[in-house]
């Protein structure tokens, strides 16, 4: 029976190629020690490569058994402490220290390489499959190096990202009708009074007066947004996008609907919310007067004219 992981597919492979490495690992350790040999599988990275390469310094060993600098660094400190590896000043330069094994480590090589080539013959007949899985390690890694995990899944990322984006049909209408108006209301209750804990009584002043919007993603509705006639222009507010839909382009949707509206030459001005500002500034409008406070959150004057 398959258990959890198993079932996961491709999304747990981390998981099983370390619970395949442990087993390894574990049984490894268990053939060292049917051969008289106490030696850590962790270990044979370091060892393995240095007795190729005679010396190298930690950078160099690093990259060459292609571990984080910290991991490799853990390691040395445990063959140091076994007293496998020596590390010695480089005669050329002497801000660089040398990783070399010694005598007790080369000893100790000659005898594990017959348990090497057990190790070979029994690796082999386990992995001698229709997928053989070196084959695989080897396609993989060099696929890592084209671009990482991490690199492929954020552009994956920005491709979801732009396709939805692309997909949504982004309405705004002005409102003409009652319902419009309760569900406008709806939404800046939902994102003021229960978002940002703003008093509701404050949130709904000058809604007589105002020309309201609202803007809806696939009919359904997502933001609105409000003008007023002042003595000083025209003042664009009461911008409110439902958490599903921000960084959709329902806000910017919003504000050219209602500067769209405005005749022209007219003065368009509103109070932004200072972690909004950027947004305002990237739809025309610029910063003019000192930073304020309205209700507990700090504001901006912004204006644009037409």
């Amino acid at each position: 029976m398959m258990n959890s992981i198993d079932q996961s597919g491709i999304l747990a492979i981390s998981t099983r190629l370390q619970r395949i490495s442990d087993r390894l690992r574990k049984d490894g350790l268990q053939i060292y020690k049917e051969n008289g040999i106490e030696f850590e599988p962790k270990w044979f990275p370091v060892i393995y490569t240095l007795q190729q390469k005679n010396a190298l310094s930690i950078g160099e060993l690093a990259t060459e058994i292609g571990y984080a600098h910290p991991s490799t660094i853990s390691l040395l400190k445990e063959l140091e402490k076994e007293k496998l590896i020596i590390s010695t000043k480089d005669k050329s330069d002497d801000r660089r220290r040398l990783i070399s094994l010694t005598p007790k480590a080369e000893e100790l090589i000659g005898k594990m390489k017959p348990v090497w080539e057990i190790m070979v013959a029994a690796i082999t007949e386990l992995t001698d499959t229709t997928n053989n899985i070196m084959l695989a390690i080897i396609e993989v890694e060099a696929a890592f190096k084209r671009k990482s995990f991490l690199e492929r899944a954020l552009s994956i990322m920005e491709e979801n990202k732009d396709a939805k984006v692309s997909e949504n049909k982004i309405e705004v209408v002005k409102i003409s009708n009652p319902e419009d108006l309760k569900t406008a209301f709806a939404i800046r209750r939902q994102v003021f009074v229960i978002g940002q804990n703003v008093d509701a009584v404050a949130e709904e002043d000058g809604n007589d007066i105002a020309t309201h919007y609202l803007a809806k993603v696939n009919d359904l509705p997502a933001g609105t947004a409000r003008w007023r006639k002042t003595e000083n222009g025209y003042k664009l507010e009461r911008f409110a996008v439902l958490n599903a839909y921000r960084g959709s382009g329902v806000g910017g949707a919003l504000v050219q609907a209602l500067l769209s509206d405005l005749p022209e030459g007219a003065r368009a001005y509103l109070h932004a919310q200072v972690r909004a500002a950027k947004f305002y500034e990237k739809n025309g409008f610029s910063k003019f007067g000192e930073l304020f406070v309205e209700q507990n959150i700090e504001h901006v004057k912004m204006e644009l004219f037409k």
